[in-house]
């Protein structure tokens, strides 16, 4: 990669915030927006994201205001898609350094997201803006309680009427909300949840979930007020009424999988609004009217119910008096629970040998706990949204903490796929919705995950993270250009055709990579740039490789021993790269002998 332009001074820093931000045209932020979805490569991108987190920083305020103004007047799904994910971004920066939006914003930026709600949405669209509906309305209630935000009960309540999923969704993604809201608009919401539950489609389990959370949340949020005794009975009787005609109609499974959801939500929320002793004992109550169910359902409702029940210790950090030594730091992250050792991690208060510390320890815990015969699948659930946050924080994780978080990430994901038989969808999307704008972290950490994947949680990485690696395999210009973004896409394409290999629908796209694969090594061994990337990249692969050994089988066997034949034909390749392909072509074919029948 080329060393990126220096940085403006100050002043001139400001002179382009000061265009781009105080004039009422979109174009100069449109331009910046446009230049942050290119090749990170190219100096246009450097100079617009390094524009862009000066605005974040410098200008929360005005930059949100923009950017919703953007959103609204914009008609190009790809265009909204791009301001949706750079909005999501930057909220979730400021919510993660406890940062507020300012009132006076707040009463501009409030009818901006009510009109962008009552826009036509694509249902991606309304998943990733319920949280950014979710972000303004947590500082509505920090900064303006008295005043309120009764315009979005009304608009929830509007929208429930021509869609009632997106009422749901932004309903039940809210933070904790005042009466006057929930009473202006949980009638309609229990009453569109209602028929989402008790008419349920065999297909449609992730509406039948998401109206399994509402109503969940909607009791969680009522249990403050003067008619909470009545209202409450109403929603326990409506939530174990669907539970029990699910399992009736023989669609236990199905009720399982809405359960599974809910731990999840449960998690999230808990976490995040920490629930008091009555809003437990609700969720308790409904998890123990329908425990005896089935069986499935009484290992589910056990998980969730120890779950709500838990109640971990506040991650303690450094005081005065604290501890300042690595080995103080040990024994305290020795006595931490693995979500309290993450927050370390994640901390912003910690100095930077305390955080390596605290992820290689959980790094290490994991392994061991996943040795073991069992696991619990709510342990795993927990840490995943923390570690997402994680994965998105630029500046504050060196290249050896990535490495951990990596093997981390790959533990989580690794152990829920294979042993609880659940995708972690949250990061197929990360890995999806950061392919164009952060693409080394992207593509790293698509290839950490050296386990089978499951068709559903590749078709996004085929969408969006592959022509990204497509663009990159082309062989640098220079010799002197950091060789780590070529590196990891050729890694990376090694790891989807391997992913895509037995899957015929991605046949045609398995057979194109492999051959940009071999072709930009043919050409950079031409130039004589084969030692900085070309035994760079082997030597990783032959890592790889070695990970994927115990699900590698017929098909994909036969695609990597025709790749490393391939590229070791290439003429005037040193004899110390094809070492390397040679030390790896042994180790498959030992392996094709284990696991492929004759």
């Amino acid at each position: 990669m080329a060393e990126p332009p220096p940085p403006p001074p100050p002043n001139l820093m400001f002179s382009k915030a000061r265009d781009v931000l105080a004039t009422p045209s979109h174009q100069g932020l449109e331009s910046v927006v446009s230049h942050l979805f290119i090749d990170q490569e190219t100096t246009e991108y450097q100079t617009a994201n390094a524009l862009f987190n000066f605005l974040t920083r410098s200008f929360p305020n005005c930059l949100t205001l923009k950017l919703l103004n953007m959103y609204l007047s914009s008609s190009i799904p790809l265009h909204r898609s791009h301001l949706i994910n750079l909005l999501l971004a930057t909220l979730s920066h400021y919510k993660d350094r406890s940062f507020e939006l300012s009132p006076v914003a707040l009463s501009e930026i409030k009818p901006l997201v009510i009109s962008c709600l009552r826009m036509q949405q694509e249902p991606a669209e309304i998943r990733n803006f319920r949280r950014i509906v979710s972000f303004i309305a947590y500082d509505v209630m920090i900064l303006d309680h008295d005043g309120g935000w009764d315009e979005l009960s009304e608009c929830i309540y509007e929208v429930s009427c021509h869609d009632p999923l997106k009422a749901l969704h932004v309903f039940a993604d809210l933070p904790p909300m005042y009466e006057r809201f929930v009473y202006n608009c949980g009638g309609v919401v229990v009453e569109k949840a209602e028929k989402v539950l008790l008419l349920p489609y065999q297909d449609r389990v992730d509406d039948w979930s998401l109206g399994l959370q509402a109503v969940v949340k909607l009791g969680v949020q009522v249990l403050d007020s003067e008619l909470s005794n009545d209202m409450v009975k109403s929603y326990l009787t409506l939530l174990v009424e669907a539970a029990s005609d699910l399992v009736e109609k023989g669609m236990e499974p199905f009720l399982v999988r809405g359960l599974a959801d809910l731990e999840k939500f449960l998690g999230r929320e808990k976490g995040m609004y920490n629930y008091n002793e009555d809003q437990c004992d609700f969720v308790s109550c409904f998890l123990s009217k329908i425990k005896d169910l089935g069986p499935l359902t009484k290992e589910a409702t056990g998980r969730i119910h120890r779950l709500v029940k838990s109640t971990p210790s506040l991650v303690q950090q450094p005081q005065e008096h604290g501890p300042v030594s690595e080995r103080e730091w040990s024994d305290r992250l020795n006595n931490l629970q693995p979500l309290e050792i993450l927050r370390v991690f994640a901390s912003t208060d910690v100095e930077e040998r305390f955080r390596e510390m605290a992820i290689r320890r959980l790094n290490d815990f994991l392994s061991d706990y996943i040795s073991r015969e069992s696991t619990d699948a709510s342990l795993l659930r927990e840490l995943q949204p923390l570690l997402i946050s994680c994965l998105g924080e630029k500046e504050r994780i060196s290249e050896r903490m990535l490495k951990v978080l990596g093997e981390v990430v790959y533990s989580v994901a690794s152990e829920m796929m294979i042993s609880h038989v659940e995708l972690w969808d949250d990061l197929g999307y990360y890995i999806a919705s950061h392919s164009e704008t952060d693409f080394q972290r992207a593509v790293y950490i698509f290839q950490c995950l050296t386990m089978w994947l499951h068709e559903q949680f590749m078709d996004p990485i085929v969408e969006h993270l592959i022509p990204e690696i497509n663009k990159r395999l082309y062989p640098p210009g220079d010799v002197l250009v950091d060789n780590s973004c070529w590196v990891l896409a050729f890694l990376g394409a090694f790891c989807a055709i391997i992913q895509l290999v037995e899957m015929e629908v991605y046949a045609g796209t398995v057979m194109e990579m492999a051959d940009k694969m071999v072709d930009s090594v043919r050409e950079l061994v031409e130039r004589k740039m084969e030692v900085g990337f070309v035994r760079r990249a082997f030597r990783d692969l032959e890592i790889i490789v070695k990970k994927q050994m115990d699900w590698l089988r017929k098909d994909e066997y036969k695609l990597l021993k025709s790749l490393l034949e391939r590229l070791y034909v290439i003429k005037g390749m040193t004899m110390e790269s094809k070492m390397v392909l040679w030390r790896i072509k042994v180790f498959v074919d030992r392996g094709m002998a284990d696991h492929v029948p004759a």
